[in-house]
């Protein structure tokens, strides 16, 4: 999967060198230009997902069935029926990585961390250019307490598709390692492109205990 080249922009600032100094006189038109790529990353991400899915429903229909149950169930909660209808897909297409992505997700929402560990890595095996795969393990490594192996697939996922969870999740690694000037650029970066949602409010926070 190919992404645009002004994600490489917010890449180059999630994975530069910490210690940089921002110019005041900048720092308004940085934000506004993080928004911009804020709201891009959102369109690529929904592009991205929607192309898997056209090819999905093109080359095997009954699997792309069974797929649209499954999330359906999910979006009703119905967390089992959708993991076993996510299976039954799986049957059609054993080697799909954008359906072992969901499978092991909809395990991970479930909270039953060994199977969306298990068929999140056979997702990677398969697609290794899928940066949700990728997330999906970051977190649950970081979970763990892995936190080695939680920053390799974060930066992984980034860099495929830059995206402000995966962004706080490094940033949460990061300050686990002790490594706390690149966790506060990259809990900045959340704060400066999301800062009303949940997640830049909890980046906040983050900023401010690592301040005292």
């Amino acid at each position: 999967m190919k992404i645009y080249h002004i994600y490489l922009l917010l890449l180059g600032f999630i994975l530069g060198l910490s210690g940089c100094v921002v110019n005041p006189s900048t720092e308004q038109s940085d934000l506004m230009s993080r928004g911009i790529l804020m709201q891009q990353e959102i369109r690529q991400s929904r592009i991205l997902h929607d192309q898997a899915v056209q090819q999905l429903r093109e080359t095997h229909p009954e699997a792309y069935m069974l797929y649209e149950q499954a999330r359906i169930s999910e979006a009703q909660g119905q967390l089992d029926i959708a993991l076993e209808t996510y299976h039954k897909a799986m049957q059609q297409i054993p080697e799909s990585g954008f359906l072992l992505t969901e499978l092991g997700m909809a395990y991970l929402r479930k909270e039953d961390i060994v199977p969306a560990r298990r068929y999140l890595l056979k997702a990677v095996r398969f697609d290794p250019d899928y940066h949700k795969s990728h997330l999906g393990l970051g977190y649950i490594y970081l979970q763990n307490r892995q936190f080695s192996k939680a920053i390799s697939q974060l930066e992984v996922s980034l860099q495929l598709l830059p995206t402000t969870q995966g962004t706080f999740l490094l940033g949460e690694a990061e300050e686990a390692q002790g490594n706390f000037p690149r966790a506060r650029e990259l809990y900045q970066v959340v704060v400066q492109v999301d800062k009303n949602s949940k997640l830049g409010q909890v980046a906040s926070t983050r900023l401010r205990s690592l301040s005292k």
